[in-house]
């Protein structure tokens, strides 16, 4: 319920900010201009579904994905981190539950760094000129990959250290060390 009103406020919101570029020639509010002149081209008429659009889709889908690593220092860092825990699972043998958790916390940072990534290119792409709005946006948006990286690790923590024999019970050690307490 506070999910619900917390996305129709947001909507709200942006609804406000892009109010001044509505404009009847307008196809996309970032190709518009306050005013009403419009750059953008026609609008294109929808396909219907094929199966080479949905490659296609896919291949851009893959495309981006690439933009994302080969571009982003934070992610090849979240790649490495995503590695040492996969590696670490594999290791200590973690549950199936485990492992769910930890596909989740990492599908869950690099879907947080592909939507900021995604947020600074389209602020670079409005224009060069410093402006408040586009920087609270891109620390926002920074934010919000810090937010998941710290649930992320959170997720880690609570999974790993209880395998770890220091803190492990005797059944778990049974289990990774091969002997009997």
């Amino acid at each position: 319920m506070v999910c619900c009103i917390a996305a129709a406020a947001l909507l709200g919101v942006i609804g406000l900010i892009l109010r001044p570029f509505r404009h009847a020639r307008c196809v996309s509010p970032l190709a518009c201009r306050p005013g009403g002149s419009a750059t953008a081209r026609p609008p294109v008429a929808a396909a219907g579904f094929t199966l080479s659009a949905r490659l296609r889709s896919f291949g851009f889908a893959f495309a981006g994905l690439g933009f994302l690593f080969r571009h982003e220092h934070n992610m090849r860092i979240h790649a490495v981190a995503a590695g040492a825990a996969i590696m670490l699972g594999i290791l200590l043998n973690i549950s199936l539950e485990d492992w769910r958790w930890i596909v989740v916390a990492i599908v869950l940072v690099i879907t947080a760094e592909a939507i900021n990534t995604a947020i600074e290119q389209t602020c670079n792409a409005i224009g060069p000129h410093h402006s408040e709005a586009i920087r609270a946006a891109k620390d926002v948006a920074a934010g919000g990959v810090l937010l998941c990286t710290g649930a992320a690790l959170f997720i880690g923590l609570t999974i790993f250290v209880p395998y770890l024999p220091m803190f492990a019970e005797p059944a778990t050690l049974e289990r990774f060390c091969g002997y009997r307490m």
